[in-house]
């Protein structure tokens, strides 16, 4: 006989996500890929070890996720033992599997501890249900759990010379009331969630993006979205989800067929009227828009860093720490410098960004174009901040800083915007207005770091000495072309909006 499925806690949040993901990483798992050097997933691996910092003499339960009853046994071992925690146990009641991250002994039973690299126990992701299903599960096997706790990232830890001190960099916050009043929709929600898997196929979800993003894009977005026609209604900028429902309840699901009498907003009937005549819209305003622009004039791009795990002294968990930038001046007939900077990454990069930035500047009486202003501008106040004798040359690159995406967004629609190349960065970002203002022009052609994320996972590895040598220095090249790129991209989507204009 046929074994029936098991849930565990993660297929649990799953299915109270979208019962869809549930049968597909039941039924077709993704290929088992190791998480790379201080991505998400990485860091919060990290963290969660130096969470066993807080319970000195803990164990470790070391059988790996698929030697469940190995684990089982184990941890029955140590809980017959004296030691004072346990790490990773393995427990399963009602066909639910879970593996909990510390069981601290206390005197009146065990404590349920569950560690996140968040900053905050939130509802929004899921951390109530998540010790829930967990407590559901000790309960039922007979243990008697005095207190939950979510260990979590103190982001107000300023990591000193001494190094990390885990119990200054992490929190406890009790999450006990909460847990147990969610405990009686734990039992409701799980025959549900068997149901699902006991299903000969995947049950039908209409995946959107605002579901399949929050709170973080599901694994299987693309296997989903490509379902979709390449005109997709809920590629329209900023559609709302009620009313991507009624469009989807009236069986409309490309953008030319949506009727005349859908009241649409401004931005999104322009892109109907653009797919369904081929051409760009372009405003009137937009030769006005452009005037502050014109060359000759600076193009500028930074890329920081944000490590859960502080890096330097004097920094914060998750703080963004500046580490490059990118910078081509354009003369008034075009001709194009570039200049960069690039840290080493041993020490702070901060100050050397800075003072580099600044003698990058000759002329300070230029505009300063960047796509997206407010990413920039947040990191030039917070070195002002922190270098108050570099505030005042700060403060006059602050001052000449133009931003060239509200006039893209604002000025220009056209038909390569509605693409789904736009489901990863945005209809209006950089990298999916390039490709459609300046044909054979894009992102596709870069080697390994062709986004910012992993332009800051990829330095953060650097940092911590995941990557040495000639993988080191090959990276380096990447972070380089990379970011060059998009002060490039700048320069050439400025020159085809002046073709537009004209």
């Amino acid at each position: 006989m046929t074994k029936p499925p098991y849930l565990t806690k993660s297929r649990y949040l799953d299915g109270l996500r979208c019962e869809k993901k549930l049968w597909l990483g039941c039924y077709e798992r993704l290929p088992y890929a190791e998480a790379p050097p201080f991505s998400v997933l990485d860091t919060g691996e990290r963290i969660g070890k130096g969470a066993w910092a807080l319970f000195p003499g803990g164990v470790e339960v070391a059988e790996k996720p698929w030697e469940h009853a190995a684990a089982v046994a184990s941890t029955g071992a140590l809980m017959a033992s004296d030691v004072p925690a346990i790490f990773e146990g393995a427990f399963e009641f009602d066909n639910v599997r879970i593996r909990v991250d510390v069981l601290e002994r206390l005197d009146s039973g065990w404590g349920l501890r569950e560690v996140k690299s968040s900053t905050s126990a939130t509802e929004k992701k899921g951390h109530i249900d998540d010790v829930a299903v967990q407590l559901y599960v000790l309960q039922g096997c007979g243990l008697e759990v005095a207190s939950v706790e979510l260990i979590h990232v103190n982001s107000d830890y300023l990591l000193d010379e001494s190094g990390i001190v885990w119990p200054e960099m992490l929190v406890r916050h009790d999450l006990s009331t909460e847990a147990h009043e969610r405990l009686p929709q734990v039992a409701r929600q799980l025959p549900g969630l068997f149901a699902v898997l006991a299903e000969s196929a995947a049950p039908e979800v209409y995946a959107t993006k605002s579901l399949c993003n929050n709170p973080y894009r599901c694994d299987y977005f693309d296997k989903c979205m490509a379902a979709k026609p390449e005109d997709w209604v809920g590629l329209l900028y900023r559609i709302y989800p009620n009313r991507l429902a009624a469009l989807t309840a009236q069986g409309i699901e490309s953008i030319p067929d949506i009727p005349e009498d859908f009241k649409l907003p401004e931005q999104q009937a322009h892109a109907l009227d653009c797919l369904c005549s081929g051409q760009p819209w372009v405003a009137k305003e937009l030769t006005a828009a452009l005037k502050s622009f014109a060359p000759p004039a600076y193009y500028m791009d930074f890329e920081t860093m944000v490590p859960g795990i502080p890096a330097y002294p004097d920094t914060r968990p998750f703080e963004h720490i500046p580490f490059q930038w990118s910078l081509h001046y354009s003369a008034e007939d075009g001709a194009l410098l570039h200049k960069f900077f690039l840290a080493q990454g041993d020490n702070d990069p901060r100050r050397e960004f800075a003072e580099k930035l600044i003698a990058g500047f000759e002329r300070h009486d230029l505009p300063v174009v960047v796509y997206n202003q407010g990413y920039e501008l947040r990191v030039l106040e917070a070195l002002c901040g922190t270098f108050p004798d570099l505030a005042d040359d700060l403060g006059v690159i602050v001052k000449n800083v133009v931003d060239l995406l509200p006039v893209v967004r604002n000025n220009v629609c056209h038909p390569g915007f509605i693409s789904k190349r736009s489901l990863d960065a945005g209809t209006y970002s950089i990298k999916n207005v390039l490709p459609a203002l300046v044909p054979g022009m894009s992102y596709s052609d870069l080697d390994g770091v062709a986004e910012g994320g992993e332009a800051s996972r990829v330095f953060t590895a650097m940092v911590f000495g995941a990557y040495s040598g000639q993988e080191a220095n090959t990276y380096r090249q990447q972070l380089l072309d990379y970011c060059e790129r998009d002060t490039l991209a700048m320069v050439e989507i400025q020159r085809a909006l002046e073709a537009l204009a004209a």
